[in-house]
């Protein structure tokens, strides 16, 4: 799964060694795109971009196999017409 406008605030990209995700800028309307060690907690890269569609570009563009984490977990509205499930997650029919 790569980023997209209506995800890019919901979760991360990860796989075995590196997670990158999308923030807001300090400077309004510019996005900031990372990329970060997940085990050592070390930056990579960072990078300011005008526009959020640059930004996501330039993460979904690198080559790695990426798996979307996302950070909003089940309850509160997050999953839409489906139940939590056991494991915290959300899914149609869970109980």
């Amino acid at each position: 799964m790569k980023f997209t406008a209506d995800n890019y605030k919901s979760g991360f990209l990860v796989d075995e060694e590196l997670m990158a995700g999308i923030t807001d800028s300090e400077n309004p309307g510019h996005f900031v795109g990372y990329v970060v060690r997940h085990t050592t907690g070390e930056t990579l890269g960072a990078h300011e971009y005008s526009n959020l569609f640059e930004a996501i570009r330039a993460i979904n563009d690198i080559p790695r196999s990426w798996e979307f984490e996302s950070v909003k977990r089940c309850g509160g509205g997050n999953c839409g017409n489906g139940k939590c499930g056991a494991g915290g997650g959300c899914g149609k029919g869970a109980s």
